[in-house]
């Protein structure tokens, strides 16, 4: 069986090659740590369980905007102030409350607890308060951010030690204290800052590879040619992508600011994955069926053949410790989700629900992968499955959701969708499904993403 004989709906949407191929057929001293010596103690470890059963519990977060000196810029204050209400209401464990639910005047108070009408924190429904202010010292900017437990008038001891940084570095050390906000109240640390690759067609309708910060910001074009490119998947520093660009389906290396040429067998090179110092890539060689192949990221050397099947064997993705790949193939007759060892032994199917199940991604813990299935009403949706087979339904009703990522983490996933009839644009949601927050918002035709490990 050859990619010719998939139908077109199947040509539509099977993950890595299945989609290159119908490209190729024409198709589509401020720190926090220095607290004032007479201020009460401060609060420390996990506040509240913001999970009740299966129903999540949004911790109510003031954020009221940043203060800075008179007489300065308020660009990079106003820049503060936007990353942490933006930043903490996509963490999806709170609730931002309005500014204008404020009937006093923050910008009256001051940073320190004996500055503070906690009072009037707690009525206007504020379980947590974040201050935050800023000071430009010649080229560098200090820093102060807060976190105060309203109800106890105290100020919470956070993971989080503010230093003078240059003005490019603000936005890491404000997702850096959100990221110890997050732990504070989860016990388990924010991922904002962690990077994502992903494709995105250009206005000559060409697709070139991009990474940013996972909440949409400081993009970053990685490929500038006059050619399909796609697939990208990042590891170990480098970024590995898919590219037309010598009118054959090529593994691409993007390492040290330069691009470079890995794998250029004769058909099909695409859909690599990385994990521990090797790459589960989709070969055709010669017109020979897809099937997936470990290779050495490298020098693209092949270490071994996983898969050798009449179908069309691709999108591999690993396991957290390297030991198991899950894969799309076409065996069964459709795409479905199968799983494998490292060295290719024991393939056994996963998914049995649907007739078109595809771009698996494996979370970095546990046993879940998640997935884009199409419905009974051609809708693509996302779906997580274990290892036992048991399907979990995330998305739904919101026009077509497809390409899942895990974050490092686990507890989210990015995903593409149409949603709103504005085009493919990135979305991110809780590994629940319960929150979800579009991240880019400007522009659409963006695909493929891959979170960085």
């Amino acid at each position: 069986m050859n990619i010719k004989q998939f139908s077109l709906a199947m040509l539509r949407s099977i993950a890595a090659v299945v989609l290159i191929a119908s490209l190729a057929f024409g198709s589509e001293a401020f720190a926090q740590t220095s607290q004032e010596q007479d201020a009460p103690p401060p609060v420390s470890g996990i506040e509240i369980d913001v999970r009740v059963g299966a129903r999540r519990v949004l911790v109510p977060l003031a954020v009221p905007d940043t203060q800075q000196p008179a007489g300065e810029s308020q660009g990079v204050s106003t820049r503060v102030q936007e990353i942490l209400r933006r930043n903490l209401d996509l963490a999806g464990y709170f609730q931002i409350l309005p500014v204008d639910s404020f009937f006093f005047d923050p910008s009256k108070e001051g940073l320190s607890p004996a500055d503070i009408n906690f009072q009037n924190w707690f009525n206007v429904g504020a379980q947590g308060l974040i201050k935050s202010a800023v000071r430009v010292q010649g080229d560098k900017i200090q820093l102060d951010l807060r976190l105060y437990a309203v109800d106890k008038g105290r100020p919470i001891t956070l993971k989080w030690t503010a230093q003078p940084v240059a003005r490019g570095e603000v936005d890491a050390q404000v997702n850096d204290f959100i990221n110890a906000v997050i732990e504070h109240y989860t016990g388990q640390r924010g991922i904002f800052g962690t990077r994502i690759v992903y494709a995105q067609r250009d206005p000559n309708g060409l697709k070139q590879i991009f990474s940013m910060d996972m909440d949409g910001t400081n993009r970053v074009q990685i490929t500038r040619n006059r050619a399909i490119n796609l697939l990208p998947t990042a590891g170990s520093g480098a970024v590995y992508y898919t590219s037309y660009q010598d009118n054959n389906p090529d593994l691409w290396v993007y390492r040290g600011g330069e691009n470079k040429k890995l794998s250029s067998r004769r058909g099909q090179n695409s859909g690599a994955a990385y994990c521990n110092g090797k790459l589960a890539l989709t070969l055709s060689m010669g017109g020979e069926n897809a099937d997936v192949y470990l290779i050495d990221p490298n020098d693209g050397k092949i270490l071994r053949r996983l898969t050798d099947h009449w179908a069309i064997d691709t999108s591999p993705t690993w396991s957290a410790d390297c030991s198991q790949i899950a894969f799309v193939s076409g065996r069964s007759g459709g795409p479905q989700i199968y799983v494998m060892n490292a060295d290719g032994s024991d393939q056994r199917r996963l998914t049995h629900q649907g007739s078109y199940n595809s771009n698996p991604s494996w979370a970095p813990r546990g046993d879940l992968i998640a997935f884009s299935a199409r419905d009974q009403f051609n809708r693509f949706d996302i779906f997580t499955v274990d290892l036992q087979g048991n399907i979990e339904r995330l998305s739904q009703d919101q026009g077509n959701n497809e390409e899942p990522t895990f974050s490092p983490d686990g507890r989210y996933l990015i995903f593409t969708s149409d949603r709103g009839g504005r085009g493919k644009r990135l979305w991110l949601m809780t590994s629940d499904g319960e929150i979800q927050r579009l991240i880019t918002t400007d522009g659409a035709g963006f695909t493929e993403p891959s979170w960085s490990r």
